[in-house]
């Protein structure tokens, strides 16, 4: 009787490890797509900027989205775009990444992120004002909150700051 009790816990404890090597699996090739897809989100935003098209942003970030720029509470998205994000790009005649990182960590519902970069932005020159057209390039840092909400990954929480390079 001892024989069929040892093998029978036997099976059970390998039936359990194969299940959760199965499930480790699963989880890998999950994480993998929703990485995609969050870097797919920071992405859009990130070329939207650079073409200085808000308006490739709009179903990027949540209605209740947070903003945080260079030690500034912003607002929701909506709030951001209007006040600060849109006025400001009008000024600017190009806006590059370079040197661009992205480290993305999941833990459903959400996907944190970290980007680093240095941009280079060049100011349109205003002759009215006597303003040159000039250069400014800057090291950044970018850290996200994305939630993944009815299968959908959206900007949840954003903070940026930079420093002279």
């Amino acid at each position: 009787m001892k024989p069929i009790k040892f093998l029978a816990l036997t099976l059970i404890i390998m039936a359990s490890l194969l299940n959760n090597k199965l499930n480790a699996q699963l989880n890998i090739t999950k994480n993998k797509a929703d990485r995609q897809a969050v870097l797919k989100v920071i992405s859009k935003y990130k070329n939207a900027i650079e073409s200085l098209d808000v308006n490739k942003t709009l179903n990027l970030f949540y209605k209740d989205s947070q903003v945080f720029e260079s030690g500034g509470v912003e607002g929701n998205y909506a709030n951001y775009l209007e006040h600060h994000l849109r006025p400001e790009l009008n000024f600017f005649k190009s806006f590059k990444f370079n040197n661009y990182k992205a480290d993305v960590q999941i833990d459903l519902p959400y996907a944190f992120v970290t980007e680093t970069y240095v941009y280079e932005i060049v100011i349109k020159a205003n002759p009215e004002k006597g303003r040159k057209e000039r250069l400014i390039t800057k090291k950044g840092v970018t850290t996200s909150v994305l939630k993944k909400r009815e299968g959908k990954w959206k900007i949840f929480r954003i903070h940026s700051s930079s420093r002279d390079n």
